[in-house]
């Protein structure tokens, strides 16, 4: 890790108007190796990130929810290999798209009268279960068709509600036969798998369970006017220009509605980067951080084998990575990141917020793990 090279380059995105600001930690197991910050919180350089700043870590959402997944696991509470439907029981009868106006070079010309109902299925050949879900193997949401489903998403006022719509979609194809990456669906249904088989609201869960016991303080999914104020300006570039685009941004990434209670297991949580780094710390440090274990280390083992529970980094060298074999981690759109090397514990993570970054190909993350693993 060459720090200069880490500050030349994050002071010339800054000069070249491709962030308004971000925050990096380093670590290597508990020992933190590097934290700065850079830039500002928003687009009128008004005020200075700090470490104490919320970000919206959308896809990052994902390992949260599959570590309370785990969790329940663990306690012998829900079986990943049973049926989705034994707890929810509106999965029951799953039926995959098998409709040719949805094939072909542009699935998406008829989608001007497309409904959910409106689809041509047949039954699918067996029932999803939670771990189809965690690896993006369900079918929900991961082709044309749920993509267009998205539209239908309900009034998402409760994590329960919009689960419900999600029941009523086709799937894309049978369980377990394909892959393709769920953005939301996938685990939002996750978390309202945890809100059912614990008993309790899917946040007052995840405090209990994970981030009072990591002191993530500021993890939340409904922030309050104060944390609010700390939350970090939404940007986009345009012209060599970035743009404050934050309400536009809160539509366009299906956050809860203000006086909701969605809670999306998908995309809904707010952090600081304080925060986020604890819970990479725990994956680090197999499941465990300060004393306090929340994960065996087993399950770390498998969520960072089993793809694609983690973005994980078998061969390096055929993505063009500088990261160790076997190294893991998660994205998030608008240009979280954060990943972990088993092969010596460093790990890093790193936020900033510009929605046209996407998400795991964005340029500065990639960047960002060149110059924490290279030379």
């Amino acid at each position: 890790m060459n720090i200069q090279k880490i500050e030349r380059t994050c002071e010339s995105w800054l000069a070249n108007r491709e962030m308004t600001g971000g925050i990096l930690i380093v670590r290597r197991g508990h020992e933190i190796l590097y934290r700065q910050t850079f830039g500002h919180a928003d687009t009128a350089a008004r005020r200075p990130v700090a470490f104490t700043d919320l970000w919206r870590m959308m896809s990052m959402t994902k390992p949260v929810t599959a570590a309370a997944v785990m969790q329940l696991a663990e306690r012998g509470l829900l079986d990943i290999d049973r049926p989705v439907s034994d707890w929810l029981p509106a999965f029951g009868s799953p039926r995959v798209a098998d409709d040719e106006r949805y094939r072909g070079e542009d699935p998406f010309l008829n989608r001007s009268a497309f409904t959910p109902d409106s689809v041509r299925t047949v039954p699918a050949s067996r029932p999803m279960t939670p771990r189809d879900l965690l690896t993006h193997t369900s079918g929900l949401e991961q082709g044309p068709v749920g993509q267009m489903c998205g539209a239908f998403r309900g009034e998402r006022q409760t994590l329960a509600d919009v689960v419900d719509h999600y029941a009523a979609w086709p799937l894309d194809f049978d369980p377990g036969t394909q892959t393709g990456y769920s953005p939301q669906a996938g685990f939002d249904v996750l978390l309202r798998l945890v809100e059912v088989v614990s008993g309790m609201p899917a946040e007052e869960y995840l405090r209990k369970n994970l981030f009072d016991p990591l002191e993530m303080e500021n993890a939340c999914f409904f922030p309050s006017p104060e944390q609010l104020s700390r939350t970090v300006a939404l940007v986009r570039r345009e012209n060599g220009e970035l743009l404050d685009v934050t309400k536009e941004g809160e539509v366009y990434c299906h956050l809860a509605p203000l006086g909701s209670s969605y809670t999306a297991g998908g995309a809904g949580l707010y952090a600081s980067i304080e925060d986020y780094d604890r819970f990479t710390g725990m994956l680090a440090s197999e499941g465990e951080r300060g004393g306090v274990r929340v994960l065996k280390a087993e399950t770390v083992r498998l969520m960072r084998t089993e793809a694609p529970y983690m973005m994980i980094r078998k061969d390096p060298a055929l993505a063009g990575s500088p990261c160790p074999p076997g190294s893991f981690g998660w994205s998030g759109a608008f240009g979280t990141h954060f990943v972990v090397s088993p092969v010596d514990g460093t790990a890093f993570t790193w936020v900033t917020n510009r929605t046209d970054l996407n998400g795991s190909s964005s340029y500065i993350s990639a960047k960002m793990e060149e110059l924490v693993f290279g030379d």
